[in-house]
């Protein structure tokens, strides 16, 4: 595939704290790419390296195959869509999204064609004579995006474009966002601390934490396969379930010991190679569609919530000490607050972290395993 924008070792400081630390990714021609991840992670550091508003200390930016790193905002060929839409209110919507062309002295014919045109995939033109501090704020975010591919750059940048509105209306506009960009087929560099967001919108995400990159993959990989203590934790609503003990072997069979409980984990010893941690902390997790109520499951808990969910129901089971694990089931019947029930977990979706590194190991014929 080709890239569109290639992130090379960028690396940046303010003071003492390193905001981006060797971060290094492509993306590719006409998808939507986010970085994702808490506040301070370094994502719009990133962003606004890419967007020629910060400089980097070290590493490189190209766009379109051509090196950037040290050309303006207006010589890099992107457009960036800011938290707050700073949309123009005393000026009509038109006159919005007419003014970056204006600005480039392109003739009123051309200008009156293009804006008519991106009105139209934005469903911006019944507002174009409307003064733009009187529409939605949906109409608001469709005026900021139709500014900028107005243009025609070749890499629309938004940063955390959905915050500032409410639940419902951020639910529409993210369709309607995704919409747009299969519409005109224009690369989006998307900013978002909101994973559910970045689960629906994205091609591929990539997580950062403290300044680094810690995973780049689709929606499906990242959600599936974390690499991560710190990913697992961070991707999924409701959060992943964990367990935490010590990695035993007794007669050949893996053995997590938490407290006084005892967890086969042979069948996910087929999955991983984990003898390198053998006698070390370890999480293991899955999710909570992972796991069932199972007469011949491993471990026992007391259900201590139910929660309706649609056609299932969500228990909340405690199972020993601080550990309470939330599972679906669409067995109605005989469930109720105080049940005891066995629980069993599909191997397959079974992760295993070091605690200490917070690293998945490698999987099976694969490598040595974590150092």
């Amino acid at each position: 595939m080709n890239a569109d924008v290639v992130v090379e070792s960028v690396s940046k400081r303010f003071g003492d704290v390193v905001a981006v630390d060797g971060v290094s990714f492509d993306v590719y021609r006409g998808e939507i790419f986010t970085l994702l991840g808490p506040s301070g992670c370094g994502k719009t550091t990133t962003l606004r390296i890419i967007a020629g508003l910060e400089r980097p200390d070290r590493g490189r930016v190209y766009i379109g195959g051509k090196d950037v790193t040290d050309l303006p905002p207006q010589k890099r060929d992107v457009c960036l869509v800011f938290q707050e839409y700073a949309v123009f209110p005393h000026m009509s919507v038109y006159e919005n999204i007419a003014f970056g062309l204006k600005i480039r002295r392109i003739s009123p014919s051309d200008v009156g064609k293009r804006v008519s045109e991106v009105a139209e995939v934005l469903e911006l033109t019944e507002h174009l004579e409307k003064r733009a501090g009187r529409v939605g704020l949906s109409e608001q975010q469709k005026i900021a995006l139709a500014r900028c591919m107005v243009v025609e750059p070749r890499v629309l940048l938004l940063d955390e474009p959905l915050t500032l509105v409410d639940a419902r209306t951020r639910e529409k506009m993210r369709r309607e966002l995704r919409e747009i960009q299969r519409k005109i087929g224009i690369t989006m560099l998307y900013v978002t601390h909101d994973q559910l967001e970045a689960l629906m919108l994205s091609d591929r995400i990539a997580v950062m934490s403290k300044g680094k990159l810690v995973q780049v993959g689709t929606p499906i990989e990242i959600y599936d396969n974390p690499q991560s203590l710190f990913v697992a934790q961070f991707i999924g609503s409701p959060t992943m379930n964990f367990i935490e003990g010590v990695l035993r072997k007794y007669g050949g069979s893996f053995i997590l010991e938490s407290g006084n409980f005892r967890i086969p984990l042979d069948d996910v010893a087929k999955l991983y190679n984990l003898e390198n941690l053998m006698d070390r902390e370890v999480v293991i997790g899955f999710r909570p569609e992972d796991g069932s109520i199972d007469a011949k499951g491993a471990v026992e808990g007391s259900v201590e919530v139910i929660e309706v969910v649609g056609d299932r129901l969500a228990l909340h089971v405690r199972v020993f000490r601080d550990v309470v694990l939330k599972v679906y089931t669409t067995i109605y019947d005989d469930v109720v607050i105080g049940s005891k029930v066995r629980l069993s977990v599909n191997p397959n979706k079974v992760h295993v972290f070091d605690k200490i590194s917070g690293r998945k190991p490698l999987p099976t014929g694969v490598g040595h395993g974590i150092p």
